[in-house]
């Protein structure tokens, strides 16, 4: 198991997370437990009547291991519980955010997981909007974009290269009014950052970068 450093909190409010990968994840997306369970409800008929443990998407058949229908069985278990997290499905890749450290821990070691994701600091120092860095930081704000960005930013930008700095494919996108949602660029103080308001308009987010010295657990 790959072991990872949260640098900031997950959709701002987790700060660990499991990485899992079984065939079935996708019956547990948008955190749907009652159709996980007519799925698995399905398979377990196949099972009782010794059948192959076939499921049909999309006009095809998928034929399952047993392993994967037992751990997909043990996961809505899991699931089930009074416990707060997050669930986010990537076809077979299913993250698991959390606040609860032992919870997490005990899925990662039962199923085997591929990361596992916790801070190096203090969770008391991991806020919201807040991104840990490893050195001391020459821009301490990241601006993430939204859509509706004034063009001529793209050459402030250029022009300023001490007080902000972007991407080649972000700029390219400023300049020629393209889809700018999700792109970022970082801004070298909260002076700098009033002042881009005039080009910015709404942000997706704004995010300060702090340096806190890696201190042995």
């Amino acid at each position: 198991m790959k072991k990872c450093e949260t640098v900031k909190l997950f959709y701002n409010t987790y700060p660990y997370k499991v990485v899992l990968h079984n065939a079935l994840a996708t019956i547990f997306r948008e955190k749907n437990l009652a159709h996980a369970k007519e799925e698995l409800d399905a398979l377990q008929r196949c099972f009782d009547q010794n059948l192959p443990l076939v499921r049909r998407r999309f006009r095809k058949e998928e034929t399952l291991s047993y392993k994967t229908f037992f751990d997909a069985k043990n996961l809505y278990i899991e699931f089930s519980k009074n416990i707060d997290y997050k669930l986010r499905v990537d076809y077979y890749t299913m993250q698991i955010y959390s606040h609860e450290y032992a919870w997490l821990k005990h899925i990662a070691q039962k199923f085997k997981a591929r990361e596992f994701w916790e801070p190096y600091i203090d969770l008391n120092k991991l806020e919201k909007n807040v991104i840990v860095v490893k050195n001391k930081p020459t821009y301490e704000y990241k601006i993430t974009l939204d859509t509706n960005v004034d063009p001529t930013l793209a050459d402030w930008i250029d022009n300023n290269p001490g007080k902000a700095k972007a991407g080649a494919k972000c700029l390219d996108c400023i300049r020629n009014n393209g889809y700018t949602r999700g792109f970022y660029f970082y801004v070298r103080d909260a002076k700098i950052l009033q002042l881009l308001n005039l080009f910015t308009g709404k942000l997706q987010r704004i995010d300060k970068l702090v340096y806190i010295a890696k201190t042995d657990k």
